[in-house]
């Protein structure tokens, strides 16, 4: 059987044709070097297989000949450039004999089959079907797991069908019954049906109904229609009512609609009444479209079902957008309204934020729909970004203020898109906008991105701006970040400022610090002043000492005066244990100065004692009823944990 008649090398011929030409365009020095390539590994198969009896059924590869093989054909699929990978899989394949197929499928099951496995598979059983297909099915039916040996057996089929679908349905006809025969026919009538759809009617209406698989009739129609729409026409008509015919009608309307959506129309239209008149209707009105996207859309203006045409409205205008967004907009404003306007007005201006975004953005600032504006603002900020981030950033810069935050996230955006790949360039821009209420965000924003690849000249940079609360943010975020690589420079610099933000830079720096050397921080942290930035650092190093070495960090903690900054470090401590040793979570609670932080974790740590010992927590909470301060809530959950202790 020539191999033409094969579907998957007729499919590997088709598109190696079609690439072949469209490549003519661009030379054709890249021929003869994949031509070189596809036949040095194409001789060396042959060659391997003529020392193994050539067109004997039997023969099997010796392990290194295999070897060879199963080299050749992994790097044949892992060929650059997607025409050289089909032309090289192509001379491969049509070179093997049964027995070399064999030996390959053979190693191939040996294990779990994914990736370029199951394209292997699909490629050796196609060119072994072709030589023997009753040995290719025998192989496919044995020795595999469910979902390969199901995979196997429609691939043998789809081939088989193609050379000699008199052959496939009579074996078929011996399976037995089962998902395996189901799936086979449904690929052996999918693959009659692009041959001979008549045939492949036939095929389907003999089958008994529990196997046929009714969504087929649309391929067959369509394949059918593709031919001679008249006929097919006259065909499903003769077809009982059912979903079937609605499946054949489907199939039909999208193969004529895509060759004369007039006639189509024509003939939908004077359909019995019925599901699959207006699926037939729906389906020639889309494929007109794709050709006459307004002609379409005025004909489903004029339907009555509100419901029909909406859907059919927002599938028109969908392939409109991605054709002419400026024409959908200027439609859709004189013809739409509620939804339909939005989703249309919404897929217009997605595709031209991409295509044109000055002209998306003057477009924006004539609607009014919040729900449509802030949407449209947020992807054409995503997508004006990606091209030009400072034209883009212009543009956001210029939209009036809000209450619901728009303006700010599209600056937010578009900063995102610019600081990711030139920091420095964002930087010089925002530089001039000192005077913008985002400001401040937008500074620290930059050297939130800046400091993740150059800490020091994030922070350089942040110095550089002009006295305020921007300038004080950035500072604070460049020189944490700057910590967590030299953690000296930063306590240095930190150190130096004289502004209010002094205390929160230094806090920022023991943080960062103490995730990489919390002992190192600890130690920074006792030289420094006191303060409620710093007091929240302290729990920030015990945190992180807590997870890589906790003896040392609780003992840290207990050296600690009494104050804020034990008691932050003490619930660190209390968040850490309090899960496998609620008996030292609660001692820990218990030595809290603050009162009402001390009532808060002695009253948690008791409930979730109360969980794992009963007994104990009661204890416990019968001991804390003498605390200080208690809320009534407070109380009644103690009291509760009292009640439920276990009789002794």
């Amino acid at each position: 059987m020539n191999s033409s008649t094969n579907p998957a090398l007729r499919r590997w011929k088709a598109l190696a044709l079609v690439l072949a030409v469209l490549a003519t365009g661009f030379g054709t020095g890249w021929y003869s070097s994949a031509s070189k390539t596809k036949s040095g590994v194409a001789t060396s198969i042959k060659s391997t297989a003529a020392n193994h009896d050539v067109g004997s059924k039997t023969t099997k590869l010796t392990p290194a000949d295999l070897a060879k093989a199963k080299a050749s054909f992994t790097k044949i699929l892992k060929t650059p450039g997607r025409l050289n990978k089909e032309r090289a899989t192509l001379d491969f394949v049509e070179s093997l004999d049964a027995g070399t197929v064999q030996s390959l499928l053979d190693d191939l099951a040996t294990k779990p089959i994914n990736g370029d496995g199951y394209d292997q598979l699909g490629y050796l059983l196609a060119r072994w079907t072709e030589l023997d297909p009753q040995a290719a099915l025998a192989w496919a039916q044995s020795n595999h797991n469910s979902r390969t040996k199901n995979d196997a057996i429609d691939e043998v089929f789809s081939n088989w069908a193609a050379q000699n679908p008199t052959a496939a349905l009579a074996a078929l006809a011996q399976m037995p019954a089962g998902q395996n025969k189901r799936d086979a026919m449904t690929e052996t009538v999918y693959t009659m049906a692009q041959q001979d759809p008549q045939g492949a009617l036939t095929a389907l209406k003999n089958l008994p109904p529990g196997q046929q698989d009714t969504y087929l009739y649309s391929t067959i129609f369509n394949s059918w229609a593709k031919d001679d729409p008249t006929a097919a026409a006259a065909g499903a008509l003769n077809l009982p009512p059912s979903s079937v015919r609605n499946n054949a009608l489907r199939g039909i309307a999208s193969a004529w609609g895509a060759q004369d959506p007039t006639a189509a129309l024509a003939w939908a239209n004077n359909l019995p009444a019925s599901q699959g008149k207006i699926d037939a209707v729906n389906s020639v009105v889309q494929s007109m479209g794709e050709q006459d996207p307004q002609g379409a859309a005025a004909y489903a203006m004029n339907l009555t079902n509100n419901g029909n045409k909406e859907y059919l409205l927002q599938r028109i205008t969908s392939n409109w957008a991605q054709q002419d967004p400026a024409s959908l907009l200027t439609w859709a404003d004189k013809n739409l309204s509620g939804s339909t306007f939005d989703n249309a007005t919404k897929q217009a201006l997605d595709q031209m934020s991409n295509t044109d975004p000055a002209g998306a953005a003057t477009y924006i600032a004539q609607l009014s729909d919040p729900n449509v504006v802030n949407q449209a603002i947020s992807n054409l900020a995503s997508n004006w970004a990606a091209q030009d981030p400072q034209a883009a950033l212009a543009w956001a810069q210029s939209l009036p203020a809000d209450t619901t935050g728009t303006r700010n996230s599209a600056l937010t955006q578009v900063l995102d898109k610019w600081t990711s790949t030139d920091p420095m360039a964002a930087g010089a821009y925002i530089q001039t906008l000192s005077s913008d209420p985002a400001f401040d965000k937008l500074a620290t924003q930059v050297v939130h991105y800046w400091g993740q690849s150059d800490p020091q000249g994030a922070l350089s940079w942040a110095q550089s701006l002009p006295p305020g609360a921007g300038q004080n943010a950035a500072f604070v975020d460049a020189v944490g970040q700057l910590a967590t690589v030299d953690p000296q420079t930063a306590l240095s610099d930190a150190q130096q400022l004289t502004t209010s933000n002094h205390d929160e830079a230094l806090g920022r720096v023991i943080t960062s610090w103490a995730a990489q050397q919390p002992a190192q921080a600890a130690a920074a942290l006792s030289n420094l002043p006191t303060g409620a930035d710093l007091d929240s650092a302290t729990a920030g190093v015990a945190s992180s000492w807590l997870r890589q070495d906790p003896a040392a960090a609780s003992q840290w903690v207990n050296t600690l005066p009494p104050g804020t900054a034990r008691d932050n470090a003490v619930t660190a401590v209390i968040n850490s244990v309090s899960r496998n040793d609620p008996a030292a979570a609660y001692t820990w609670a218990t030595s809290i100065g603050d009162p009402t932080m001390r009532n808060n974790q002695v009253v948690n740590v008791a409930q979730q004692w109360a969980n794992q010992n009963p007994a104990a927590a009661a204890t416990a909470a019968q001991n804390a009823l003498n605390l200080a301060g208690l809320s009534e809530a407070q109380r009644n959950t103690l009291q509760k944990i009292v009640q439920k202790a276990p009789a002794p």
